[in-house]
């Protein structure tokens, strides 16, 4: 298996990242990917007894609850985090013209998220957010998570499993990303066993594949050895991409400017073809008038 970090969600023929290509089919999103591996015999849970497996999925389902809500208000549903880091975070990473819109469908996707998880409406006002709430949930699950795991490197045992995935894409995101208002972030500093756990993974899988910083600056060069792989192939290709952007800018510009002459021609034309002879349907419609 070969691991491409793209920032473009159409190549998943979904409009959505990740996706798990085989031969020409694609499975799209983290549920299809996890049936797939499973099928086709990868399963993640394989050493786990049937109890830890019975308790992997109810702990998994308990985290979901407990911290997809606080996610995505924290990162797309509270206005200040979205407007100051979100939005330029993700029209940064992805490709132009996309970076117009795709942010904005991950706002929508949180505002429905927050409708069922929430009770609310991120559009209402903000007395009505019931963010004190998320954030109280979330603390008693970073607090259950942070002594189920104690000293352990995994949370069942020593070997990594489908929970543990889990567990990692939600505490990472929040204890990395750099946000205005998130105070989830200093919970988890409290915990130093998660925070060991996070760093871990991080350090050990992602390195080569996760950015470092939240923006790049934008006099870096892509041959910077303080990038990381991802980040420089992130810059080669929007440099790519800005230049075929100003291609197809003068391509329609010309394009333009040669069918404003045509146009000016032909009315042109149009008006120095009388011939000078009068007929008589106007002497007609001169007695008429």
């Amino acid at each position: 298996m070969g691991v491409q970090t793209n920032t473009n969600p159409l190549r998943s023929g979904a409009g959505k990242l990740p996706y798990l290509q085989i031969g020409n089919e694609k499975f799209v999103g983290y549920r299809q990917i996890k049936r797939v591996l499973d099928v086709e015999g990868y399963p993640i849970d394989a050493h786990l007894n049937t109890k830890q497996k019975f308790l992997s999925a109810s702990y998994a389902n308990w985290v979901f609850t407990n911290l997809h809500a606080y996610y995505h208000y924290f990162v797309f549903g509270e206005a200040n985090n979205y407007d100051t880091t979100t939005r330029g975070l993700y029209a940064k990473r992805t490709p132009f013209p996309f970076n117009f819109y795709y942010p904005s469908t991950y706002q929508r996707e949180a505002c429905d998220v927050l409708q069922v998880l929430g009770g609310f409406d991120i559009n209402d006002k903000v007395e009505n957010h019931e963010a004190d709430f998320l954030t109280s949930n979330a603390k008693k699950c970073v607090n259950l998570l942070s002594r189920k795991l104690g000293r352990k490197v995994w949370f069942f045992g020593d070997s990594y499993s489908e929970f543990d995935a889990i567990v990692y894409s939600y505490l990472a995101l929040i204890f990395k990303i750099t946000l205005p208002n998130n105070p989830l972030q200093n919970h988890i500093k409290g915990c130093q066993n998660l925070v060991n756990f996070i760093n871990r993974i991080t350090k050990d899988i992602f390195r080569n594949e996760g950015y470092s910083s939240t923006k790049l600056a934008k006099s870096t060069d892509s041959s910077d050895a303080a990038l990381t792989p991802s980040e420089r192939k992130f810059l080669e290709s929007e440099l790519n991409t800005k230049v075929a952007a100003g291609i197809g800018a003068m391509l329609a510009m010309g394009a333009f400017a040669a069918w404003r002459g045509i146009c000016n021609q032909l009315t042109t034309r149009s008006s120095t073809d009388y011939d000078g002879i009068d007929y008589e349907d106007d002497e007609i419609e001169d007695g008429m008038e």
